[in-house]
């Protein structure tokens, strides 16, 4: 009996500070609770984002928020002399039966610059940050893929190993660097924390394409409507990634 009212309580004054902050959503001072364009650092898009599924549950949230959320598989982001990368998506997908503008966002923040872009795929915003970054990135030398990269996990083969600390500048063989290896056409993923030096394994592909020339993809243009509590749905984004050779 104890135990039950300890628990109803407890769900009572859940569902009492929830509608008390529903009430005061006018008082709310951080970042949009919904989609937005603007910079904002990772740690207030994580709060916002965090406040919203306290007000509307957990359920579905990236495809019903439409917000800014934190990508699991980037850690805890990269760091490379005074920057910092950090990767968050956004969902613009709408709910099961409903009409919207869709897809998948991609936005790269620097916190220390204050800068960020928003990209329509991951490996669009990490080549911008390194552009931002990173300058030099691009005339590294691909390691090709005669070379057996890794043995097996993150670790690189003493030969790659060899290979690029014989090839690559000094100054590119520091904390936060990247390396650009040689892929084949379905492992073209950019991979964190896989260079020697804990920054990105970048597929030789990102070289084929121009610098991300602005942070406003057609897909931001379209406009969302303004944000209503909706129903619950689960989305569908994948869990993890995986690296294929």
């Amino acid at each position: 009996m104890t135990e039950h009212t300890d628990g109803q309580l407890a769900f009572d004054f859940d569902a009492m500070a929830r509608e008390d902050a529903r009430a005061r959503l006018d008082e709310w001072e951080g970042a949009p609770l919904g989609f937005t364009r603007d910079y904002f650092t990772p740690t207030q898009l994580n709060e916002a984002f965090e406040h919203w599924k306290f007000l509307n549950g957990s359920l579905g949230s990236w495809k019903r928020s439409h917000m800014w959320h934190r990508e699991g598989w980037n850690g805890d982001g990269t760091e490379f002399g005074d920057h910092r990368g950090e990767i968050v998506g956004a969902e613009l997908g709408p709910e099961d039966g409903h009409e919207g503008p869709g897809g998948m966002l991609t936005q790269m923040i620097c916190e220390p610059c204050e800068w960020h872009v928003i990209a329509e795929d991951d490996n669009a915003a990490v080549e911008a940050w390194h552009d931002h970054a990173v300058p030099g990135w691009r005339e590294l030398p691909v390691l090709p893929a005669t070379i057996r990269v890794r043995d097996g996990g993150a670790t690189l083969s003493k030969l790659a190993m060899k290979w690029i600390t014989e090839r690559y500048p000094q100054h590119m063989q520091v904390p936060g660097a990247p390396i650009i290896t040689e892929r084949s056409p379905h492992g073209t993923r950019h991979v964190h924390h896989y260079s020697p030096w804990g920054g990105y394994d970048i597929s030789h592909t990102a070289l084929e394409r121009p610098a991300l020339a602005e942070s406003t993809s057609p897909a931001l243009r379209r406009e969302l409507r303004p944000f209503t509590p909706a129903s619950p749905a689960g989305h569908t984004r994948p869990a993890g990634h995986d690296l294929t050779r």
